[in-house]
């Protein structure tokens, strides 16, 4: 964003010593160009902050199976976790490449929103239903806290954890290629 924060300010001072006019026209035309950059740019822009290397915090969420997964129980077990939401339309195709990728490792969904605590079940249908001839089987929870912690401000985000409960990365935005998701799991292979 600095650079753009640069031409924009750059573009200001050059704007005083023209027309009327045309400063109405380059107007228009740098706010074309930063909505459509706005646009293009996949969830929200983040800051450069990171906490791979550090311990996953303390979490634990019941998912739609029924079963509570937590840093705890995951302890020995390589994981991802994906921030979502049940209005989170980028997320699904995600949810289904990374699912069908790597259907035998562990990949929880996990709610950003705690609106989404009551229909789990139904948000992980409605995913299902996105894509024909794809099933997710992938547990739906939500812990919105977590979330917070972490400082998750975008979705999808999705956070590679090793067996000992190390955060490796983190993925902001879309991961639908194979080759993405494979290398982003070989990270803790």
């Amino acid at each position: 964003m600095n650079v753009v924060t640069s031409l924009l300010m750059n573009s200001v001072s050059m704007i005083n010593n023209y027309p009327k006019h045309k400063i109405m026209q380059m107007k228009a035309t740098l706010l074309v160009m930063l909505v459509t950059l706005l646009s293009i740019t996949p969830g929200c822009i983040s800051s450069d902050e990171s906490d791979e290397g550090e311990l996953i915090p303390t979490f634990s969420v019941v998912a739609d199976d029924e079963i509570t997964y937590s840093s705890d129980n995951l302890l020995g077990t390589p994981y991802i976790l994906h921030f979502s939401a049940s209005w989170c339309s980028q997320c699904r195709p995600t949810i289904h490449a990374v699912d069908n990728q790597l259907p035998t490792h562990t990949y929880i969904i996990i709610s950003t929103d705690s609106a989404d605590s009551e229909q789990l079940s139904d948000w992980h249908l409605q995913v299902n239903e996105s894509k024909e001839d794809s099933t997710v089987d992938t547990p739906f929870s939500e812990n919105a806290e977590l979330a917070e912690f972490l400082g998750i401000k975008n979705t999808p985000t999705l956070i590679l954890v090793d067996g000992e409960g190390v955060i490796i990365e983190r993925h902001f935005g879309p991961m639908t290629e194979s080759s993405d998701i494979d290398a982003f799991w070989a990270k803790v292979a």
